[in-house]
């Protein structure tokens, strides 16, 4: 069995194929993890958890960790907004909500909640955990202690893996050169985001997995159109 990490992919379909072609991913072998944002910014969100939901149909274990992003959408189809998702709409929402064909959110059809709705904050490997933004690693429990909005958005402190069981912890939710990146494989903490949907390159531009046993990336450029707005 193999284990496998991606960054955010920010609605980059072809990407997304493109660096799932270049992983051999095997049909109930191998472990995929996504660590959220899955959608927006990018032109075919839909096509992203089209492709997601059609892993799973396969026999390929793919496993999802809901990002800030997805957590925006489902509380903007609940009505619980909190202060980021009141905005999402007019900042992100419209193109995302374009590739569906669709103009509101309550029209999402149930195939695309009912992959979103359980996705969880964090997953946990012996090894790894896995997570999207990180974790409130000033506390002497990390994993008990940490919010939601630590794992979605803003985590505290730096990691140490003592802290958690020996676990190096792997985020995207803000994107970092591929020379960071690169550094990072040797620390505590990982980065995965590379800031794909910039379409920067060489040092951003690209949707990065890693090989969580060997410890090894594997970087795909941008294929999915330009788009340089920033941020998280």
């Amino acid at each position: 069995m193999a284990r496998y990490a991606i960054g955010d992919i920010h609605g980059g379909a072809k990407t997304l194929r493109a660096l799932l072609g270049r992983i051999g991913l095997r049909r109930g072998k191998d472990r995929l993890y996504l660590l959220g944002d899955l959608i927006d910014r990018g032109p075919d969100s839909k096509g992203v958890l089209d492709t997601i939901i059609n892993l799973r149909e396969a026999g390929f274990v793919v496993r999802p960790i809901r990002g800030n992003h997805e957590d925006m959408l489902l509380r903007n189809l609940s009505g619980e907004h909190d202060i980021w998702s009141q905005h999402w709409l007019k900042a992100f929402g419209e193109k995302t909500l374009q590739s569906f064909g669709i103009r509101e959110v309550g029209e999402l059809p149930e195939r695309y909640v009912h992959l979103l709705m359980p996705l969880p904050l964090l997953e946990l490997e012996d090894d790894y955990v896995l997570v999207h933004a990180g974790l409130a690693f000033n506390s002497r429990n990390p994993l008990r202690d940490s919010r939601p909005d630590n794992m979605l958005w803003h985590e505290s402190g730096k990691p140490d893996r003592k802290l958690l069981g020996g676990r190096v912890t792997v985020t995207g939710h803000k994107f970092h050169p591929l020379r960071q990146i690169e550094a990072s494989l040797l620390t505590d903490r990982i980065f995965l985001d590379n800031g794909a949907f910039t379409g920067m390159l060489p040092e951003l531009g690209n949707l990065v997995a890693l090989d969580l046993d060997r410890n090894k990336l594997v970087v795909q450029p941008w294929l999915d159109g330009n788009d340089q707005a920033q941020g998280t």
